[in-house]
């Protein structure tokens, strides 16, 4: 078994939880399939991966930018900054390598045998979101089976995993379908069921009076006509939230945060130009890694799994509004800030404003706000994504009423919109019906 495991390991740990690799092997194999040479294989695979590099580099850029900002939040509003515990990788990382590998192996059949042709995606949406769902399916399957039934772990997990991996993007297809104008890929991310609400609610409001009512034609006066330059108005909107909080927190403490000596309010500039700049980064990764990708889909399409498109992550949906992205990012921030006083007050529960993910998923969110409701819909679906994880959290503590191996530590930090409503809900009933045991409910 030690051996096995070693070996699923160094699969996870070097293939399948490097999202670079993933993509490039894609491409190696929609090259292969449409019999290309093998420069053209190479050059593809390198093309590709330099892509995603870029594009993670940005990513990287600008999320940790958002880290030193909800740090600043919680000192401001007092509430603990948490951290992952490290229980959940030493004691339980066991099961994660075979539950993402046979999981996605898994998907990958699911998609060839089982989905109608027009609805089949193959989830890349990045290794972290594999290594999230065997988190919580292997949380819950420990409380179904016990520590010592390695097998049935395994086995929960990988089926639980690879079933999420093949429905998740089905349901927001038609949405992505608009969004884009063309049916290349699908949506592979955590936000979906926010997605779904925020465009039903549009259409149902019929907020969107005209093609014009978009986000992306708001006309600045022309004394600031200068915030029509993206790297200009990231840099602004960011320096102004992160002064803001950084006055409230202190000259002091902006330092201990940040973990330097020089002057603090300098840093902020600085931090701000990098959130820019990691952002204009990530959109030239974009665009290099898809002129790579989606041309290799069609061999994969055509020869391995027909009709196959890939499933990618919330960031490639930017580019389609990006004042959205700002507008979805800022107000989500907000409703949760809001939303975690008032739950704090009533004594619902402690939320934690993992801003992260808030401003991806409402940044993604308000994107296809705006394509159905045009700046009003952009403004919900910041708002939804709030609302929803916000609520999110109080329901996974009332369903676990205790940390379930560490799960809802790892929820707290880490957890999406439909991980906290759809994902940990379904597989804790899972769990109460297919189980030996029974999964805890309540306190």
């Amino acid at each position: 078994m030690e051996i096995i495991q070693n070996i699923f390991n160094w699969i996870i740990n070097n293939l399948l939880q490097q999202t670079a690799v993933i993509i490039g092997g894609m491409v190696i194999l929609g090259k292969i399939a449409d019999r290309k040479r093998f420069t053209e294989i190479l050059q593809g695979f390198i093309k590709a991966v330099i892509g995603y590099t870029i594009f993670s580099l940005g990513i990287n850029s600008f999320i940790g930018v958002m880290g030193d900002l909800g740090t600043m939040i919680s000192n401001v509003l007092n509430v603990p900054d948490m951290k992952l515990s490290a229980t959940y990788l030493t004691d339980y990382g066991m099961y994660y390598g075979p539950i993402i590998g046979f999981g996605f192996l898994l998907h990958l059949l699911i998609e060839r045998f089982l989905i109608p042709r027009k609805y089949r995606f193959v989830y890349m949406g990045g290794g972290h979101f594999l290594l999230r769902e065997a988190v919580a399916t292997s949380a819950i399957a420990i409380c179904i089976y016990g520590v010592t039934n390695i097998w049935a772990i395994i086995i929960f997990g990988s089926v639980m995993s690879a079933i999420w991996y093949s429905l998740q993007p089905i349901y927001v297809h038609k949405f992505v379908s608009a969004l884009r104008g063309d049916n290349l890929c699908g949506y592979g991310h955590q936000s979906s069921i926010a997605v779904f609400i925020t465009c039903h609610l549009c259409n149902l409001l019929k907020l969107k009076k005209r093609e014009e009512d978009s986000t992306e034609n708001i006309i600045f006066p022309k004394g600031i006509a200068f915030m029509r330059d993206m790297g200009c108005a990231i840099t602004i909107i960011v320096g102004l939230l992160l002064l803001g909080f950084g006055i409230a927190c202190g000259g002091s403490t902006v330092q201990e945060i940040a973990g330097i000596t020089t002057d603090p309010w300098v840093w902020i500039i600085l931090q701000a130009c990098t959130f820019a700049g990691g952002f204009l980064t990530f959109t030239f990764g974009l665009r290099t890694m898809m002129a790579e990708l989606i041309p290799s889909f069609n061999g994969i399409s055509e020869k391995i799994i027909p009709g196959a498109r890939p499933a990618l992550d919330v960031p490639t949906v930017f580019p389609f509004g990006t004042n959205a992205v700002f507008i979805g990012s800022t107000v989500s921030i907000a409703v949760f800030l809001v939303l975690m006083v008032i739950s704090s007050v009533a004594g619902w529960g402690f939320l934690f404003p993992a801003v992260q993910c808030l401003f991806m998923s409402g940044a993604g969110v308000a994107v296809f706000g705006n394509k159905f409701g045009g700046k009003k819909g952009a403004v919900l679906g910041g708002v939804v994504t709030a609302v929803l994880m916000a609520g999110g959290l109080l329901l996974l503590q009332f369903l676990l009423g205790q940390d379930v191996y560490n799960l809802a530590n790892y929820a707290t930090i880490m957890g999406e919109v439909d991980d906290l409503w759809i994902c940990i809900p379904i597989y804790l009933l899972a769990g109460r019906i297919f189980g030996e045991r029974i999964v805890p409910f309540g306190a």
